[in-house]
């Protein structure tokens, strides 16, 4: 049955001046899902070798280019918005878990990501949602920025801007913390440091030091990929070229997912 997806469109300035065009979308079930428009463009993607806290799988740096814009979760999927789209709570009775429906999705694997953008495409009748590759999340994250995180260099700042280690599993906040509680980046994104990992379209992979143009990763693997840090790592596990990854029929309490939504054009002024 075709369901009709209710957006409504809205202007948000951040402090840098970056008008952040957002649109908010209505799910199966009644919950709502904010996605902020990422731009195309072109960023360098890994880690400088003088990097602290690098992996050696960080590099080599490569040029990428994103030819085409796309809508990105504003914050990590939730726990609400879960249990909307698929009727199920597969966080309930585990571990290290806070159930709220402001808090992050967790025990939910790659393979369960993939049946949860199946239900959203059903609804739409159309091919809208899916994971981020990893490298539409890099970009994504590092918002036009080239430093360890996207809020600088400054290890000291983190504690605004993520749920890591020192903030949250460190001092007994031993679970996944409310989305949006921190400071976004600078293109409107929460918690793309911290918090939960969040899985990617791709396999983990190697890189090249060849410039790509709109990369997918290897086309087979052992491990999908996932970014960002969560609240039981360090800052250095957060950084924006940080990588990842594990089976992709995975569940535990650290591992989330952010939506990519596909633009059709009439969503966009």
């Amino acid at each position: 049955m075709k369901r009709i997806l209710t957006v409504v469109i809205i202007l948000l300035w951040v402090a840098a001046g970056y008008a952040n065009e957002e649109i908010t979308v209505d799910l199966p079930g009644g919950a709502t899902m904010v996605f902020v428009w990422i731009e195309p463009g072109s960023f360098t993607m890994g880690s400088p070798s003088s990097e602290s806290g690098r992996d050696s799988y960080e590099g080599p740096r490569h040029k990428v280019m994103i030819t085409r814009g796309f809508w990105l979760g504003k914050f990590e999927i939730t726990q609400g918005q879960w249990q909307s789209v698929m009727g199920t709570t597969p966080w309930s009775g585990k571990d290290f878990v806070k159930a709220n429906p402001t808090h992050p999705a967790v025990h939910i694997s790659w393979e369960d990501m993939q049946a949860f953008v199946h239900v959203l495409n059903e609804a739409a009748e159309d091919s809208l949602y899916r994971l981020p590759t990893e490298a539409e999340w890099e970009y994504a994250c590092r918002a036009g920025t080239t430093t360890p995180w996207s809020f600088g260099d400054d290890e000291s700042q983190i504690e605004a801007h993520a749920w890591y280690y020192d903030n949250a599993w460190g001092v007994g906040m031993k679970y996944a913390q409310p989305v949006g509680m921190k400071l976004p980046n600078p293109w409107g994104l929460y918690d793309m440091h911290g918090n939960v990992w969040e899985w990617c379209r791709d396999w983990f992979g190697s890189y090249s030091f060849i410039a790509q143009i709109n990369p997918t990763g290897p086309k087979t693997g052992l491990d999908r990929i996932y970014r960002g840090g969560n609240f039981i790592n360090y800052t250095q596990q957060a950084r924006s070229a940080h990588r990842a990854g594990d089976a992709s029929d995975v569940r535990n309490d650290y591992i989330g997912a952010r939506l990519l939504r596909r633009d059709v054009g009439a969503t966009r002024r």
